[in-house]
């Protein structure tokens, strides 16, 4: 349907120039015009003293093709409000600030609005450390909050002052995993579910089979959701100055914090209405008096400052025609093409070889925000990562909130593997899942029969369970993919076997226990690995970044326009049950993209969605 309306498009504007339709000619590359707009950057005018305003009402995501405004329209036109931003985009943003002299301090506000694989704890790490840096340079950091969630609060600690509204909430209770299980429903609906797996910790199955958390299930999510909370704690008390100890007694006796507790615990400065923040800010950087329209207090927003024309030059933003490329590879691992929402294996296979053929590119920094997929197509991707290490060409890895699974595999040959300590990584296991429909069919007076030429000629069926031969077959190749993906960790981490198999068993690991257990290489964001991606290219700061995979056409957008029926994000808060109901509808989602051609996945368990 897409390529029908990116042809539709050049056909109508061939048929227009033809006929003579300048009016409509003109009208379609008046939008086009508008659409090229969005990818460089805007005159905007940034008055000297300004704060930089950060609504944090947004999802942040990696890859910039999931960084698009409400719709496509509002994309081609310009307009809207930008609901999801890269990291890069904001990391960068704020690097620069610090060093514009027309900058004088950055002001935090709103609640995140997380999405998909978007603003995890790894992320705001990244993000969290911009501002950290921020204040390095002597400017002030200031943010306000309403009832900010534990991501809200990761962040705003960074802050110099943090302002909180009298009738707010701390909603900071810790962090919890809350699964869903399936299987008293299809058990209910007459649906089996078989499964052939390797690794004792690999649990993406058991919400088909089972209906709790199986005790290695329990025993991996608590030891992980316990690195982030130790990590999260450990950063508030570090920038707030406060006992972690006490603070850790704080959420337990009191859960959801209220300000007054907030305020006498240390964790807020002081307590005021929007207003009256608003009125301070007016202090610090007075509006102009010839200002067009009046505003409380002299600022840019963070997303204007992207795209201002005139901003200092960061490294990596030189003409050169030396290029470290950054690949994103961000969603679930599909066979195939897949589209702008998934990894598909096809899709970035051929980005890799055409790195691989481009001269100017030097190196390559992939960046992996996965839970795995699809093993068939984990293992397309990491052919061609191979490749282009044969070329001679570095490719360092910068993982994000997650690289597990199948996104360990496209990892692991990497020379160079970047972590966050709250990444979610490792993950080596392997599984089969398979579903049959009989005793549903019967119940409605379905019944099925079968003519084969070969005692597997049926396998793919799901109108009846698997016999114990299929399952014996199905699990040794399961065993077998669990070996090959045992040697290719042993191979590219020159760790032993038998060590390896220990520390893998399908187990999710934290980025700090990865790299005590040599699964990656060093602690560091996106920047860290780009500057060695450059380093270990021989071409020191003579470089410059390109972002991969490349923004959409006008044609593309257009089609996306015509064809995208998914709803915009909702900056308001989604109730408990709505909410459930997307969890389900998304795990559903993931089932679909288990499409692997030979049935097997290297993915982390559903359902790790940390609050």
């Amino acid at each position: 349907m897409k390529q029908f309306f990116i042809t539709f498009f050049a056909n109508l504007a061939a048929l227009i120039f033809v006929f003579g339709g300048p009016i409509l000619l003109l009208m379609i590359l008046i939008v086009a015009s508008f659409s090229v707009s969005t990818k460089g950057k805007r005159m905007i005018s940034i008055e000297r003293g300004s704060v930089l305003v950060f609504d944090l009402s947004v999802n942040v995501t990696d890859s910039p093709e999931h960084a698009t405004p409400t719709s496509p329209l509002d994309a081609a036109l310009n307009e809207g409000t930008n609901k999801s931003v890269t990291l890069r985009h904001l990391t960068t943003a704020i690097e620069k600030a610090a060093k514009d002299e027309r900058i004088k301090a950055l002001f935090l506000t709103g609640s995140f609005q997380p999405a998909d694989y978007g603003t995890g704890y790894s992320c705001l790490k990244e993000l969290r450390q911009a501002i950290l840096d921020f204040k390095q340079s002597g400017k002030k950091v200031y943010a306000y909050v309403e009832a900010p969630s534990t991501r809200d609060y990761y962040v705003a600690s960074a802050a110099s002052y943090i302002y909180m509204n009298p009738y707010g909430e701390m909603e900071t209770p810790g962090l919890a995993s809350v699964k869903t299980y399936y299987f008293n429903a299809l058990q209910k609906y007459g649906i089996d579910v078989q499964v052939t797996r390797h690794g004792k910790y690999k649990s993406a199955v058991e919400p088909f089979t089972v209906n709790k958390m199986s005790d290695a299930d329990r025993e991996e999510t608590e030891k992980l959701i316990g690195d982030l909370w130790g990590d999260f704690v450990s950063a508030v008390a570090d920038s707030r100055k406060i006992d972690p100890t006490a603070f850790q007694q704080l959420v337990d006796t009191e859960g959801y914090i209220l300000p007054e507790s907030a305020l006498n615990a240390g964790l807020v400065d002081k307590l005021s209405y929007f207003g009256d923040v608003l009125k301070d800010l007016g202090k610090i950087a007075p509006s102009s008096d010839y200002a067009l329209v009046p505003l409380p207090f002299k600022q840019i927003s963070i997303y204007d400052y992207i795209n201002a024309s005139r901003t200092p030059r960061l490294p990596g933003e030189s003409h050169s025609d030396n290029v470290v490329a950054i690949l994103y590879l961000e969603g679930e691992i599909v066979d195939g093409w897949g589209d702008s929402t998934n990894i598909g294996g096809d899709r970035f296979a051929a980005e890799l070889r055409e790195l691989q053929r481009d001269s100017e590119v030097k190196a390559v920094v992939l960046r992996v925000n996965s839970p795995g997929g699809s093993a068939y197509a984990s293992e397309v991707i990491q052919n061609e990562i191979i490749k282009l290490k044969e070329k001679k060409k570095p490719v360092i890895v910068s993982m994000g909130n997650y690289a597990a699974s199948g996104g360990y595999w496209v990892s692991t040959y990497g020379d160079r593997i970047f972590a966050e300590p709250n990444t979610i990584t490792g993950s080596i296991g392997v599984f089969g899942l398979f579903m049959d429909v009989q005793k549903l069919g019967n119940d409605f007076g379905i019944t099925w029969d079968t003519a084969k030429t070969g005692n597997y000629a049926d396998f793919e069926t799901i109108s009846r369970p698997k016999t114990p031969q299929e399952l014996a077959l199905a699990q040794s190749r399961v065993d077998d993919l669990y070996s090959k993906f045992l040697n290719k960790v042993s191979d590219s981490r020159g760790i032993p076997v038998p060590a390896v198999d220990l520390i893998a068993q399908g187990r999710v690991w934290s980025g700090s226990d990865a790299l005590n257990l040599k699964l990656i290489d060093e602690i560091g964001g996106l920047d860290q690995a780009i500057n060695y991606a450059a380093e270990k290219a021989g071409i020191g700061s003579n470089y410059r970044v390109k972002e991969y995979p490349e923004q959409l056409s006008f044609a593309e957008t257009l089609a996306i326009l015509l064809s995208n029926q998914e709803e915009p994000l909702s900056h308001a808060k989604i109730d408990p049950l709505t909410q459930q109901f997307l969890k389900i509808k998304d795990d559903f989602k993931t089932l679909e993209e288990l499409n692997d051609p030979l049935g097997m996945y290297a993915r982390l368990p559903l359902g790790w969605e940390i609050r």
